[in-house]
């Protein structure tokens, strides 16, 4: 996704944060490396791509933090939390449902658990509720394309919402579906890794795949053969978080592909055709050649 003026300053606040808590580093060596931050920042461009410079900044605060994993333990704060307080209220609310009905309640669910995202000023902390509102509802129509399909993708975003997300995979599985599912192959911010989607079962109901990379999102180049192949010979994408969107506006797979997000910024919004804070089920069509 092209990037906006306003994504510099919110990259930068990111990055700068991660900076600020890096525990291997001194006072001193924070300020040098907030000031080279500046300098890696400087080098966008009204051309630039928003996934590539925040996964290149990502990887340069690893290197200054000489830390592989910087946000090992809030992912496991995360996955606690929704184990804990959002799992139980999410089975008594969906334990009647079925179907369609029952495959739109989990995928607000997992928009609501998104909430928890540090990477996105003003999202920091989870909010316990399984409500959010739509901006746009494609879920029908995501629903029966994945009725009359063989095997879906289903791209994993953040810790926490993954445990809601395998509940949503859990379904598919139940609905006679041939699950793969992608994954970071080395950490990026709060996305689950391929041993943490392991750990966290999905490997019981689903092929695992590792993206290849630490990339924010699925880009050419950097992804693996595994994943090339589970986001091209699928039926249908399943695609979790704002950062897979971006990357998919840059390309997209010849598939149908399933976006479910909370637009949490004002370019993706924009794009995804919904209003700021607002949640979205939306279907990406594959061009016509």
């Amino acid at each position: 996704m092209r990037i906006w003026p306003q994504c510099v300053p919110c990259i930068y606040s990111a990055r700068a944060r991660e900076l600020l808590d890096a525990r291997n580093l001194s006072g001193e060596e924070k300020v040098y490396a907030l000031a080279a931050l500046a300098a890696e920042l400087s080098r966008a461009n009204p051309h630039s791509s928003t996934i590539r410079l925040a996964s290149d900044t990502y990887r340069f605060v690893k290197r200054k933090a000489r830390d592989p994993d910087p946000y090992r333990d809030y992912k496991r704060e995360s996955n606690r939390i929704v184990k804990e307080r959002l799992l139980p209220l999410l089975e008594e609310r969906v334990s009647r449902l079925a179907g369609y009905e029952r495959f739109r309640a989990l995928l607000l669910a997992s928009i609501a658990a998104n909430s928890l995202d540090p990477g996105v000023p003003g999202y920091e902390k989870l909010e316990v509720r399984l409500d959010v509102e739509l901006g746009r509802d494609d879920s029908r129509e995501a629903y029966e394309l994945l009725r009359g399909a063989r095997r879906v993708t289903y791209v994993l975003d953040n810790a926490g919402e993954a445990l809601v997300d395998l509940e949503v995979v859990k379904l598919l599985r139940s609905m006679g579906l041939e699950v793969w599912v992608l994954a970071k192959s080395r950490p990026y911010q709060n996305d689950v890794t391929v041993d943490e989607a392991v750990e966290l079962g999905f490997s019981g109901y689903a092929r695992v795949v590792g993206t290849g990379s630490d990339a924010a999102g699925p880009l050419p180049g950097e992804l693996s053969e595994e994943a090339v192949v589970a986001l091209t010979e699928t039926d249908v994408v399943l695609a979790k978080g704002m950062a897979v969107f971006e990357a998919f506006e840059e390309w997209a797979p010849p598939k149908p592909v399933v976006h479910v997000l909370r637009a949490k910024c004002a370019p993706v919004a924009a794009a995804v055709g919904v209003g700021v804070g607002e949640g979205a089920i939306a279907l990406r069509k594959p061009a016509r050649r």
